[in-house]
This record gives structure tokens, sequence and C-alpha cells, in this order.
């Protein structure tokens, strides 16, 4: 699947609904609360070469290890780009999640998969994007509890200290997204 100059960034102010026309009938709703968004207003914008590779740098990377299904990595990248374009800066929330025992990369790369703990769930996950401190990590299970009355759901993006996610078990057994593992 590739990204289409066709495709279009719709808002509706009068429902707050931010979507993306895919072409063929096909739209894609945002489903991030609008207070997650940058302010919106009245829009039908084309979709620019950085959305394209928002969508796909993870459209790609979780194609490529052939663990999740076609609708779910193309829901996963398409609200990639949402949260690229649109998304608000996020305050991180390291505390929900254990500390994983050995960090073992040096590079995080988006659409790497990665599993957090919160000691009540372990779920999957995928890297969105990363500093020399954080990581937005996209939930891609259909939800994980993180203490006994919060619980995030599927495509919702939190943001961690680096020694809280672990390696996911695909890339125990290969190397494919160029991951550079640490030098014992």
């Amino acid at each position: 699947m590739q990204a289409s100059s066709a495709w279009r960034w719709v808002y509706n102010p009068e429902q707050q609904q931010l979507s993306i026309e895919l072409g063929d009938g096909l739209s894609h709703p945002c489903p991030y609360k609008t207070s997650r968004l940058a302010p919106l207003y009245a829009m039908n914008a084309a979709f620019t070469l950085e959305d394209a590779q928002a969508f796909q740098t993870i459209y790609d990377a979780l194609h490529a290890l052939d663990r999740w299904s076609p609708m779910l990595i193309m829901q996963a990248a398409l609200n990639n780009a949402i949260l690229q374009r649109f998304g608000r800066p996020q305050m991180p929330q390291s505390w929900h999640f254990q500390q994983a025992e050995d960090t073992v990369f040096d590079q995080f790369e988006a659409g790497v998969p990665v599993c957090l703990n919160s000691g009540f769930a372990n779920a999957e996950f995928v890297l969105l994007a990363a500093d020399d401190e954080f990581a937005e990590c996209m939930l891609l299970d259909e939800s994980m509890a993180l203490s006994e009355i919060k619980e995030i759901r599927q495509f919702d993006v939190i943001k961690v200290l680096h020694n809280r996610m672990q390696e996911h078990p695909l890339m125990r057994s290969s190397q494919q997204l160029d991951i550079v593992p640490k030098q014992a």
C-alpha cells in the first residue's frame, strides 16, 4: 500500500471530526479527541509529502513483520500521519510502566515494535518517534490496563522513558528493521 496524492484531510467543525478521505468513498475517521489535537478549522487539504512519509514509515515497518492484520496496519499508519501533523505534544507517563530489565538497543527507529509492561498487562506497541530520553509508542493491542481503574485503547499513544520499552519477541530472532543491538 502506498500513500496517494489523492488522499485529503477533511475537518468538519460542526461534527468536530477530522478524517482522511482515501478516495472511492473510503474515509478514515480520526480516533483521537479534539483535545489531543492542535486547534482545527474547516478544511479540505491535500496530503503532503511529510504526511505520506509518516504513513509509509509505519505501514512498511509493520507490514514487513507479517504479524498484524492489513486493516490494523493501515489504521496504525493513518493514525500516525494524523498525530505527526495535528497531534499536540504529550507529557511523559512512564510511571505507568515497569522498567525494562535490559535496554537492548542504542537506537530506536520509527516503526519498530516494542512491548510495555504496566504490571497489570503486557502489550504490543509500535514506536512512532523518539528523542534522546523519551519515546512515543502507539498501542497495537485492543486495550491495556495501566492500573485497576485506568486503561488505554488501541491506537492510543503514550510517551515513556526509553528504559520502559522492552524488546518485542519478533525482534529477538530478527533484526529486519536496522535496529542496532548494544554491544556487551
